[in-house]
């Protein structure tokens, strides 16, 4: 995705967002009654969004979890903040809304340039906040490298590792399932090697 833009100094209602995010052609989030457009995104932070559905969706589906990815809204704040996060996993039994995922177990964003800031800071802690979640990930989409936030059970703090091998696994407890690096990157090209990226 592009630099995340205002669309204009007007403030909205939530109503009128709904209304215009009925007909638009474009996704935006909602913040405090300010539309953000989210333009398109890379062919490669799709297919990685894609792969970690791929990999991860029969499993959960099996243990009472679901599954969405970029074009499904979820409430950080009602009525206040609304994002569409890459991509998102909910427990079967908290999708009330056909619209909405209010109560997010794991939250994944695919980095680039123009977003990382958003995605490490604000989006960082706005998700968070949220009591359901469990863990973030913040996933390069031009080296191997996986940003792995994972809260510490019954606390408000969340632990934090980088994942930089393709075999190295990211563990999560609550679906009693992991992912690799290579699951996650299947079929990516880097354009630059890792090491032309750190220099």
């Amino acid at each position: 995705m592009s630099d995340l833009v205002e669309v204009s100094a007007r403030i909205y209602s939530v109503e009128e967002y709904f209304e215009i995010e009925n007909h638009s052609e474009i996704r935006h989030e909602f913040e405090d009654g300010i539309l953000i457009p989210m333009p398109g995104e890379t062919l490669d932070a799709n297919e990685i969004a894609g792969n970690i559905s791929a990999t991860l969706r029969k499993e959960l589906r099996k243990k009472g979890f679901r599954i969405f990815t970029h074009d499904v809204r979820t409430i950080v704040h009602e009525r206040r903040i609304y994002r569409y996060p890459d991509l998102v996993i909910t427990a079967s039994n908290t999708v009330k809304d056909i619209r909405h995922v209010t109560e997010p177990v794991l939250i994944a964003e695919v980095l680039s340039e123009s977003t990382e800031e958003v995605y490490r800071n604000k989006k960082f802690r706005q998700y968070t906040a949220l009591p359901s979640l469990q863990y973030y990930l913040m996933v390069h989409q031009n080296l191997h490298l996986v940003e792995f936030y994972r809260r510490k059970e019954a606390t408000s703090t969340f632990e934090f590792n980088f994942i930089d091998q393709l075999n190295d696994k990211i563990e999560f407890p609550l679906f009693d399932t992991s992912i690799t690096l290579e699951d996650i990157y299947e079929g990516i090209q880097f354009n630059l090697t890792e090491e032309e990226t750190k220099e």
